[in-house]
């Protein structure tokens, strides 16, 4: 199979891009001014290499605002590490590891250096929306009179020819 990733690299100028670190790992910062601080990956992209980790590489954008519609504000980016500068956190045996991969038939699994147990991503359950209660009412409706009022309005005219 590798042999197979070598020969498009080669010939094809494909390069096949395995990247070790997942969306919902736990890693730990390397280099920078964040180094020594873990997080989770809120993204990866494996064509740039790059990933998001939650509240760390924060930089603050000053807008400037428009005169007459926006208003200036400061805004908070969180912006991609390279993988390099990030290591995995084993999550059964809590220290920082280098992965390994293991193949068995299709499985593809990660596999920490340092304990050799299977590293499984640990993913946030999403909240189901609650279903509302479907309730019965019947309408009950009513009958208006149909029967209309009937007012008349006498018109009094006055003639100039009228006299008594």
């Amino acid at each position: 199979m590798i042999r197979l990733y070598l020969l498009l690299q080669r010939f094809c100028n494909l390069r096949i891009i395995i990247m070790k670190i997942k969306k919902g790992d736990t890693v730990k910062i390397l280099y920078g001014k964040d180094s020594g601080k873990q997080g989770t990956v809120v993204a990866a992209n494996p064509k740039s290499r790059k990933v998001v980790v939650d509240g760390i590489n924060v930089f603050k954008k000053h807008v400037k605002g428009d005169g007459r519609t926006k208003t200036s504000e400061i805004l908070t980016i969180v912006k991609p590490l390279d993988v390099s500068k990030v290591i995995l956190i084993c999550s059964s045996c809590g220290k920082p590891t280098r992965v390994g991969i293991k193949r068995e038939g299709d499985k593809v699994e990660r596999v920490c250096k340092k304990c050799n147990k299977i590293i499984e991503i640990v993913e946030k359950k999403k909240e189901e929306p609650k279903t509302k209660k479907k309730t019965e009412t019947k309408k009950t409706t009513t009958k208006k009179s149909t029967a209309k009022k009937s007012t008349t309005k006498k018109k009094v005219v006055k003639s100039k020819t009228d006299k008594k």
